[in-house]
């Protein structure tokens, strides 16, 4: 839908002789004017439609007052003729600003050579060039591709049932079915997600969406039709160069029963939650196939992807409408903007502005509260944008395109914003809140200006100097186990014993291999015609006894024996005498307790504050244990391409972003660097400790700190 004006003479500005001469120009012959809804006050309003443009303006009873006596071509007089024969109270500057907002919204005709000059003066600024156009649209492009409105008129006669009672009784028993019916069987229903992870299940599943999107747009249509209004186009909307369908509803705007305006926002939802009933109901008696498979997405996804999206109040999608609608509030985000940067401004600076519009308590907290959450989302949402399209482009154009995201979205209105408070500097006044402001402002270039941070603070951990791990060599079954928790052991002492029933018939048959074949060269004779057949059986006797001696080093090896001296600090659960394990399968860990040391990682951008033989505190996540003190001892050079100790991973809940790579290593997502401490006094613990590294460091701003980051990633990402 299109935006409204509920007081289109809110951001009138001052008039120049040209447009003092322009204002009481006649209206345009082809504008309408037809009743609108009540306004929260109660006072009737009307709907101005531009049906060139397609726009619609929504005026109040003075407005409506002053159209109706536009020609008497005088502010003077027309005031006067209102004051006369109604109850309202305007003056000239009532007239003439809702006259400046004709003719800045183009809705009067001027047949002279000064409005001629005009409009081509706006259609020269408007005009842009193919690549500022696409700077300026890429982000959503609108290609109508329909013009539904008279096959919506044909169909509707036989889709009235769609909007029937009975229908909608039908639909919620089909819901229900579906549901208990998928609830029998809920193992089969939900294992059907991971099959669209494939390339023809993903190619099903966006079939599947683009056609209940299809019947969304539909159902948009139809309600509109239903309500007497013209459907222009349908078409393909370009989000951020994804593909999206839109309908035109925009003369919704007309209707004055604002449940027919709530009707045609929300239809489209309905049409795909009406979809999604069935559809599960259907799942059930379908057989395995791609039918079955789409009727799934249908149930599932499809529903699910649009109340998630298109009821979003935030962008003008369904639910921004929807909510508009609630509220009785037109162009609802601009008029609540407007309504927050002025309890903004008065906040700052108390310049003492009347408020754009007058509303009661109860919607001003509303209203306020909506823009400032839409600012967030927005701010959020944008940022996404940003490296959204720098991710999808080649590095130069993702760069280029990222900069203009974040000023034409993020820092642009902030920036705009400042320059109005500059502009109006003259009427600051020295009172609370300019002093509060003041204040602010202060503290906060002080915290990010002055080097006050002293400290890193680094996610690390607390383990022993020399730490082993014992694996299993093969697989078997486990017949002794020597040691316990906390045992004392040698280097090269057995800690446990494995019966590979696999290895010692191997062994076995190559030792009978062996034997066979000395029995055969023993038994050979001793002529000429033998000595060639003698020197093959030579050949493999040696090998035989190679791969015996290799059995017997592998039978050797099912005695697990201790890698370093050490204390056992840790042994595998459950483990027990009669146990299988597998080939490499974790049995203990060994470590040295009379000597630890601390391991901290930290990001690239604090390497350099970082120096040998600093202090630092070790802080345990385990508020039981005291803090260690230690010395920075190492830092390294070069990045962890893997992190040995998987404890400190996102993907095991840790606090170092990282992913899971080949043969189960983890790999961190950003560049980390090992720093190595060594603790003031021993600890004796016989396990990895986890916790916070608080390292002394050179100190330094927080502006310094974003300086720096920002000339790290820039550098980092320069390579084209």
């Amino acid at each position: 839908m299109a935006g409204a004006l509920n007081s289109p003479i809110t951001d009138a500005v001052g008039l120049t002789e040209e447009t003092s001469r322009s204002s009481f120009a006649p209206l345009r012959d082809e504008l309408t004017l037809e009743p609108g809804p009540s306004l929260r006050d109660g006072s009737p309003s009307w709907t101005l439609h531009d049906p060139a443009a397609n726009r619609f303006f929504r005026i109040g009873w003075r407005e409506f007052e002053i159209l109706c006596r536009w020609h008497l071509g005088s502010g003077k007089d027309i005031a006067e003729r209102i004051r006369a024969e109604t109850a309202l109270d305007a003056d000239e500057d009532d007239v003439e600003t809702f006259g400046r907002f004709l003719l800045t919204a183009n809705l009067l005709r001027l047949p002279t050579a000064e409005g001629t000059k005009r409009l081509l003066t706006q259609k020269a600024a408007r005009k842009q060039s193919v690549w500022a156009w696409l700077l300026h649209h890429y982000l959503f492009i609108r290609v109508p591709i329909l013009r539904p409105d008279r096959a919506l008129a044909t169909a509707l006669p036989r889709l009235k049932w769609l909007y029937s009672f009975r229908f909608l009784l039908i639909t919620i028993i089909a819901a229900l079915a579906g549901l208990y019916l998928a609830l029998r069987q809920w193992d089969v229903f939900s294992a059907s997600f991971p099959w669209f992870f494939s390339l023809e299940g993903a190619s099903i599943a966006g079939l599947s969406l683009f056609l209940s999107k299809c019947l969304h747009e539909l159902g948009h249509g139809l309600t509109a039709k239903r309500f007497g209004c013209r459907v222009p186009s349908m078409g393909v909307a370009f989000l951020v160069l994804t593909p999206v369908l839109y309908t035109d509803t925009t003369e919704a705007w007309r209707l004055r029963a604002r449940s027919k305006r709530l009707a045609i926002g929300s239809a489209g939802v309905a049409a795909e939650c009406c979809l999604a009933a069935y559809a599960l109901l259907l799942w059930s008696f379908l057989p395995d196939g791609i039918l079955r498979s789409v009727v799934f997405v249908w149930a599932t996804t499809t529903w699910f992807l649009t109340v998630l999206i298109n009821m979003s109040p935030f962008m003008r999608f369904d639910g921004y409408y929807l909510l508009a609608d609630i509220l009785d509030v037109p162009n609802l985000q601009e008029r609540s903007f407007a309504l927050a940067r002025h309890f903004l401004r008065e906040i700052m600076f108390a310049f003492g502005d009347p408020p754009p519009e007058f509303w009661s308590g109860s919607m001003r907290r509303i209203l306020i509260l909506y823009a400032v959450t839409t600012w967030i989302y927005r701010l959020v949402l944008f940022l996404g944008i940003a490296f959204l399209v720098y991710h999808m482009f080649f590095k130069a154009l993702g760069i280029a395109l990222f900069a203009v995201e974040l000023w034409w979205f993020i820092a642009g209105p902030i920036i705009r914003e400042f320059v109005t408070w500059g502009r109006r500097r003259e009427s600051m006044k020295l009172n609370r809140q300019t002093i509060v402001t003041l204040s602010l402002v202060v503290l906060a270039f002080v915290i990010v200006v002055f080097p006050w941070r002293s400290n890193i603070h680094a996610p690390g951990l607390l383990i022993a100097q020399v730490r082993s791990d014992v694996f299993a060599h093969a697989a078997g079954q486990i017949t002794a186990i020597r040691v316990k928790v906390g045992e004392r052991v040698s280097e090269g002492d057995i800690l446990f014993r494995i019966a590979s029933p696999d290895i010692t018939y191997k062994a076995a048959q190559a030792e009978r291999k062996v034997q066979n074949l000395a029995d055969q060269i023993a038994a050979m004779p001793q002529d000429a015609e033998s000595l060639a057949r003698s020197r093959i059986l030579m050949r493999e006797w040696d090998g035989a006894k190679a791969e015996r001696n290799a059995l017997a080093v592998e039978l050797n090896r099912l005695d697990i024996r201790a890698p370093v001296s050490g204390t056992i600090v840790e042994l595998a659960d459950p483990l027990a005498q009669g146990e299988w394990v597998k080939l490499g399968e974790k049995l203990a860990s060994i470590a040295d307790l009379s000597a630890d040391r601390i391991e901290a990682y930290m990001d690239e951008t604090d390497l350099a504050r970082i120096r040998p033989d600093r202090p630092a505190t070790f802080i345990p996540y385990d508020a039981t244990n005291a803090k260690i003190g230690a010395t920075v001892v190492s830092v390294d050079k070069t990045a962890l391409r893997s992190m040995s100790h998987p404890e400190l991973a996102s993907i095991n809940g840790g606090p170092i972003a990282s992913r899971q790579g080949a043969n189960e290593t983890v790999i961190p997502e950003l560049p980390v660097y090992r720093v190595i401490l060594e603790p003031h006094q021993p600890t004796a613990s016989s396990r990895v400790e986890i916790g916070t590294v608080l390292l002394s460091s050179e100190p330094e701003s927080l502006l310094r700190q974003a300086w720096r980051r920002f000339v790290t990633v820039l550098i980092r990402e320069s390579g084209f």
